[in-house]
């Protein structure tokens, strides 16, 4: 028997399944209080869906750590397997909601997915705008080249206009409040263009003419708080007051309407009369969002949010201060976290913008030269060069902002312990670089860090002509290692930085420790404390995920950690179609693939997510190693007619070599998957026989 499903349940279900946003707030009331209230009754009743995740974000709430875990693991697990570009969609809107980068987020580009997917138009023009919401909540970057511009996707959503300005589902005829609200929110940003402009006039005089009587909006028949959410959101986004006269009816304001949904507890219901309301609730909390920052003039509810990012202020011979904020500018940032550790920032004004005048009482030419507050911002593990002040510099999740008195003060390039990790009671090198950026080159110029100063725990050792500095044997434990350039009569040489340092492997531990194989957990502490493996998770706690399949592009990654090879000089590296420029593994791949360590799988593409075969990594390591691969094998390999031909002499090496070895019964599983922690014990076999 078929199932019967009437206008109703079918918009909630699209409203949940497809990806439907939205909010409203209130002129009479307190909307900033109501905000609060709907806010922690969504929090208490627990984060159900990234559409909560999102409007907690919107609220001004942090997520909780297991939402940002189940998030994670999400998009590691799920996301390569989405057919629905609304997914991809709801889920970048999620991640830029959680300050994560949702073009590299989880070992996948879901913004990539987003501007060439095939299938945008297939759940009507659901598609076209919540990829723009997508893709301008983090202000991402769109090539000329993709299969979806944010020109093609605007003509899109123009184009599924309807002749009375409103717009429908798929399949209907008559004008759905909700996605045109939804309509207006997409094309806001782009209303310098006349013709969206007139378009949203257009949709903003459908909305006025089709407001009920009380002031809210009937939709298959009944009127629902998420209508006149959606209708908020749309309003506040496009500039238009939602508590003004132009949508009052009454006497009561749009806003007054929303709030006539509300429980006693600040949560929202569906309809009236007043009911708990769990697919709905968190449209309420994003149109109240929308109203404050309309309010406030603070921009769009999918205006780029705020990122969480770390700050240090370091002075002319120590640092002042420290702390963790969320901003969208690095001023911003700095003076956040100035005013909550007593700082005591100074910023003034000139004609060419906002300035850092003096800091803890520190002004600039203490040393009678052009000595003063500068910054730099540390992103993804390296520096960039700003080209702006910092109040126009826009940050990202998980950035360091480093505001720090100098002059002519360089940045520390790289401190590398050599051996990576030392053994216990084992003497080590530290090879300590600095860059400065060349403006004529338009790059940094990395140098030998000289005479700079080099602390592990009680021990400081300076470093010689050549930036080397060398350590007796320290006791087993992590150390920080600190590189400065104090001096009494000048500002630093170089910006303060450290890195975490482990002697030994019983330091390190992981959360998930238990789920990795005894035969693997020393390799994966070594290979970790080393720096060869890099740990997974976003939250506090230290994971590994030991189970997990290595890709292609993990595995060239680590590659290059084991050979140290300079992921900038790729030059001849041959191009693959779907290694995406600036993905965090682009690098990596074109250096491994420039010294002939990985190859492509044809047709010009490497398949950067496949995952690592036991046969392919035999390859890779037989390649690092320059193993004799033309040996025949003993017969000590049950199966090793079930390898690729081009495999079996690099199966024969590197299990002679004992650098990969088969199960008990002399298998070798030519063709199994690659996991995290046999990868580990393979790299760090190899990295023991380069030592």
């Amino acid at each position: 028997m078929k199932a019967i499903f009437n206008r109703a349940v079918l918009a909630v279900l699209l409203a949940v399944a497809l990806i439907v946003p939205a909010g409203a707030a209130s002129a009479a009331a307190d909307t900033s209080a109501s905000l609060r209230q709907a806010g922690d009754a969504l929090l208490a009743s627990g984060i159900r869906s990234d559409w909560d995740a999102i409007a907690a974000s919107q609220a001004g709430y942090a997520l909780p750590a297991a939402y940002l875990a189940k998030l994670a693991d999400a998009v590691r697990k799920e996301a390569p397997a989405f057919r629905n570009v609304t997914d991809f969609e709801r889920t970048a809107l999620a991640v830029t909601a959680a300050g994560q980068d949702a073009s590299a987020y989880g070992g996948i580009d879901l913004i990539e997915r987003i501007y060439n997917h095939d299938r945008m138009l297939n759940q009507g023009v659901n598609g076209p705008i919540y990829a723009l919401l997508a893709l301008d909540y983090g202000e991402y970057d769109v090539p000329a080249s993709a299969k979806w511009t944010r020109g093609k996707l605007v003509a899109e959503v123009l184009k599924a206009q309807l002749a009375d300005g409103s717009y429908a589902f798929s399949g209907e005829k008559a004008g759905n409040p909700d996605l045109t609200g939804a309509a207006l929110t997409a094309l806001a940003p782009y209303f310098g263009e006349p013709e969206v402009k007139q378009a949203g006039e257009r949709a903003v005089a459908w909305i006025q003419s089709r407001q009920d009587k009380d002031g809210g909006f009937t939709s298959y028949g009944e009127s629902s708080s998420e209508s006149v959410a959606q209708i908020v959101i749309g309003l506040a986004s496009a500039g238009y007051d939602p508590a003004g006269a132009d949508f009052a009816r009454d006497g009561a304001s749009l806003i007054d309407k929303l709030l006539s949904f509300r429980n006693a507890d600040g949560s929202f219901s569906h309809a009236l009369p007043l009911a708990p309301n769990a697919y709905g609730a968190y449209q309420s909390v994003q149109a109240l969002a929308a109203y404050e920052k309309f309010k406030a003039g603070s921009g769009r509810l999918y205006g780029m949010p705020a990122a969480s990012v770390s700050v240090s202020v370091e002075g002319p011979s120590s640092t002042l201060g420290s702390g963790v904020t969320r901003a969208v500018y690095a001023l911003d940032a700095l003076t956040q976290v100035g005013t909550a550790k007593k700082l005591g920032v100074v910023v003034k004004e000139m004609s060419f913008g906002k300035y850092v005048d003096a800091i803890g009482g520190v002004a600039g030419g203490k040393f009678g030269g052009y000595d003063g507050w500068m910054y730099a911002v540390e992103r993804k593990g390296a520096w960039i060069n700003p080209s702006v002040g910092m109040g126009d510099f826009k940050l990202r999740a998980g950035d360091r902002l480093v505001v720090f008195y100098g002059d002519g003060t360089k940045l520390i390039s790289c401190i590398a312990a050599e051996p990576r990790q030392p053994r216990d009671n084992e003497p080590f090198a530290v090879q300590v670089s600095q860059q400065e950026w060349d403006y004529t080159a338009g790059a940094f110029n990395v140098t030998p860090a000289a005479g700079v100063s080099v602390t592990a725990g009680s021990v400081t050792v300076t470093a010689d002509a050549y930036g080397k500095a060398s350590f007796p044997a320290l006791p087993a434990g992590s150390y920080d290692l600190t590189v400065t350039g104090y001096s009494p009569s000048k500002a630093p040489s170089v910006l303060k930085h450290s890195v975490r340092l482990t002697v030994g492997s019983t330091a390190v531990k992981f959360a998930d420790e238990k789920n990795i194989a005894a035969w693997a957990l020393p390799s994966v502490k070594n290979g970790y404390a080393s720096g060869l493996l890099s740990g997974t998770g976003t939250g506090e706690a230290l994971t590994f995920s030991p189970k997990d399949t290595l890709t292609r592009a993990q595995f060239a990654a680590l590659a290059v950690r084991l050979l140290g090879l300079d992921a900038g000089s790729s030059a001849t590296a041959p191009a693959f179609s779907d290694v995406k420029a600036g993905s965090w593994y682009e690098s990596a791949v074109r250096a491994a693939a420039a010294q002939g360590i990985v190859s492509g799988t044809g047709d010009g593409k490497f398949q950067p997510n496949a995952p690592v075969t036991r046969q392919d990594m035999a390859v890779i390591l037989a390649r690092v190693l320059k193993l004799d691969t033309a040996a025949a094998g003993d017969g000590s390999i049950r199966d090793l007619g079930t390898a690729s031909a081009y495999a079996r002499g690099s199966i024969v090496a590197v299990h002679g070599s004992e650098l990969m070895v088969g199960d008990s019964a002399g298998s070798f599983r030519p063709k199994a998957q690659v996991s995290r922690e046999m990868a580990a014990v393979a790299i760090v076999n190899v990295y023991e026989s380069l030592k």
